[in-house]
C-alpha cells in the first residue's frame, strides 16, 4: 500500500497531536516531546473519545475523557481503563510532508 499525505511538519508542533481524516479513517497523528511521529486510529479502545485531544508524552498518548495511556509504538494499553489496543499506521516525514501508510 501507498503512503497517502496527511499534513505538513508544521501542522502538528511536538508534544502535540492532531485530528485528521485520510482517505475516510480519523487518525490521531502525534508529534511526541522527543519530535518522533506516530499515527494511530482518532478512537479510545475504552471511551470511544478522540486520541487526537488527548496529553502527549515521549513515548506514549494519554485520553483526556478517563486517563487511559497507549504506547505510541504499538498502541497497546498502558493504564487502566483501557484493556484493547489502538491501531497504528507506519508514518513517513520527507521533507516537510508526513504521511501515513493505511
Amino acid at each position: 500500500m501507498s503512503d497517502v499525505f496527511v499534513c505538513t511538519t508544521s501542522d502538528v508542533a511536538p508534544g502535540a497531536a492532531g485530528g485528521f481524516t485520510v482517505e475516510g479513517k480519523n487518525i490521531a497523528l502525534i508529534h511526541s516531546a522527543a519530535d518522533r511521529w506516530f499515527a494511530m486510529d482518532d478512537r479510545c479502545s475504552h471511551g470511544r473519545f478522540k486520541l487526537s485531544l488527548g496529553d502527549v508524552g515521549d513515548e506514549e498518548i494519554e485520553c483526556t475523557r478517563h486517563g487511559a495511556a497507549f504506547d505510541l509504538h504499538d498502541g497497546k494499553p498502558l493504564t487502566p481503563p483501557a484493556t484493547a489496543p489502538v491501531k497504528t499506521y507506519p508514518v513517513r516525514v520527507d521533507g516537510e510532508g508526513v504521511y501515513i501508510s493505511l
